[in-house]
């Protein structure tokens, strides 16, 4: 009676097995056979795939979460001598020819080195200017960006902003030096500021 009741549970173990087995999605290769006379074969076949993600990467000016700040203070000189304006004096006497003053903006960390870098197909970076905190100053069209090296500016100026492109899988850098025109006579004084936004994107 032994053999009789173990035989059965024998056999239920087994299935058991197999169906775990069947059950655990182990990976299984290709496989054939070749059978006859003169020359078999045999084939088995393996897919590679190979992932790479897409990074890219832009630098302007100072890395980490530095955002540098491009400044331009206007000087001012009162005509006919010509004479500086002293800060803080009132009832100051002056030489005044009655001419309107000269306005000299003089620019401060206007030059920043630039990189980026992408292993897309394709790179580019394109700028927007925000919203001025006041009017009576400058225009964006006023501010020209100057570029030396591989990383052309995206734009000639910062009223054109508009798209520029970079090679895939080579760093790309260069300067972008920033000058101020327009007409600074014309300007109500008033301390002006503004955002340029720089965006990079992988395609």
């Amino acid at each position: 009676m032994t053999r009789r009741t173990l035989a059965p549970r024998l056999l239920a173990v087994s299935l058991a097995t197999l169906a775990l087995a069947l059950a655990g999605g182990a990976a299984m290769a290709e496989s054939q056979y070749g059978s006859g006379t003169g020359t078999i074969t045999a084939q088995a076949k393996v897919n590679l795939s190979v992932t790479v993600p897409k990074l890219i990467l832009l630098r302007v000016g100072s890395t980490n979460t530095t955002v540098d700040t491009v400044a331009w203070t206007s000087g001012l000189s009162i005509p006919a001598v010509p004479t500086t304006p002293l800060a803080g004096v009132n009832n100051t006497n002056v030489d005044w020819s009655g001419a309107a003053p000269v306005v000299t903006p003089t620019a401060t960390g206007n030059t920043l080195t630039v990189y980026a870098w992408t292993n897309a197909g394709a790179g580019t970076i394109n700028c927007a200017v925000g919203a001025w905190n006041a009017i009576g100053g400058p225009a964006n069209a006023d501010f020209t960006v100057t570029t030396t090296g591989t990383l052309p500016h995206p734009g000639a100026n910062l009223g054109a902003c508009a798209s520029t492109t970079f090679t895939s899988n080579t760093v790309a850098t260069g300067t972008w030096a920033y000058a101020l025109g327009g007409a600074p006579a014309s300007w109500v004084a008033n301390t002006y500021t503004n955002t340029i936004t720089y965006t990079a994107q992988g395609i």
